[in-house]
């Protein structure tokens, strides 16, 4: 039994130091949207806070792909890559409001020859790329 209750603190220790490095290291990224454009925020605990300000007509790409992580559980991840003249503006991950931020950046991009469609269906999560069409 003392085993069992040692081996659980350790585990328990574990997953508390590895909370706190990903706490440590990783960035929370804050994307607002705005009528002329969106402002990209990311807090970062050991190199601070940068603020970047873009106009719709910088975007030069919009990305949405998933991940499959592999094991028992095999569930996937879905993102969305907004990329600039000066490289990439923000890469994140499925979180609240998701599909708003794709439908804004679709509303507000049509420049790019093309939007990110969400097929209907229960069971239909991957969003397709779309020709877009002008008249």
């Amino acid at each position: 039994m003392f085993l069992n209750i040692w081996i659980g603190s350790i585990f328990f220790v574990i997953g508390v130091v590895i909370f706190l490095w990903m706490r440590y290291f990783g960035n929370d990224t804050t994307v607002s949207c705005r009528e002329k454009g969106f402002t990209v925020t990311i807090i970062n605990k050991r190199k601070g806070i940068f603020v970047n300000d873009y106009a719709w007509e910088q975007v030069t790409e919009t990305h949405y792909y998933e991940r499959e992580s592999a094991g028992e559980n095999n569930t996937t991840t879905r993102y969305f890559q907004v990329k600039t003249e000066n490289g990439v503006a923000f890469n994140l991950y499925e979180m609240k409001n998701f599909y708003e931020l794709i439908e804004i950046f679709n509303q507000n991009t049509v420049h790019l020859p093309y939007f990110w469609e969400k097929p209907t269906g229960i069971l239909k999560t991957r969003y397709q790329k779309q020709t877009r069409v002008t008249s």
